[in-house]
């Protein structure tokens, strides 16, 4: 099995990479493409809008027992004539993401026809859990709507620490190991080995 679908050699010429982002919700799925403006039909007549206003934080691995996650914002001016778009954030509130899915994927395009036809779907690459909302606002009208999102590694700080014995070795594989009785339990010398 492979990511890529058979209709496409990632090693083609490319005219572009769309990164896609759709989020579930209560009333349907929305979607997003990141750091581009227009509007976008794929293959599946799925349409997708784009701004470049719209920004994903880059993922990074899992280190020394962190977890991080990720976030895709929104920047914006508010313009004083239009619904304030932060309160209606507010009013829907942190129930409607919180434990729903935002899916990413990535749209090659091959040539500029496919702009308008694309012969290949949507690919999906990452799939996680929203957890947050926040808003933010900088001068009169700047406003920044950020949606966090778990980490890739997010049940690892939660990782039931196994030990390294014969019990632990029977968690592990199913069927305890005799030999870890003799292994030693402290890291002390009685005596010293160079006398």
């Amino acid at each position: 099995m492979t990511f890529w679908p058979a209709d496409f050699n990632p090693r083609d010429d490319v005219v572009a990479n769309l990164d896609l982002a759709e989020m579930d919700t209560p009333d349907g799925a929305v979607r997003f493409i990141i750091g581009t403006d227009g509007v976008f039909a794929d293959s599946n007549g799925d349409e997708w809008i784009g701004s470049s206003l719209i920004g994903a934080s880059g993922l990074k691995s899992a280190i020394n027992g962190i977890a991080p996650a990720g976030s895709v914002s929104l920047s914006f001016f508010q313009d004083p004539n239009a619904p304030d778009l932060v309160e209606q954030i507010r009013d829907l509130g942190l129930d409607y993401i919180k434990g729903r899915a935002i899916r990413f994927y990535t749209q090659p395009i091959r040539s500029q026809s496919e702009y308008q036809a694309p012969a290949t779907p949507p690919i999906l690459w990452l799939t996680r859990i929203m957890r947050t909302l926040s808003v933010k606002a900088s001068g009169a009208q700047d406003r920044v709507i950020t949606v966090g999102f778990e980490s890739w590694a997010e049940h690892r700080r939660s990782a039931r620490r196994i030990m390294l014995n014969t019990e632990g070795h029977a968690i592990l594989t199913g069927s305890a190991n005799p030999s870890l009785e003799f292994m030693p339990t402290t890291d002390t010398q009685e005596e010293s080995l160079f006398g």
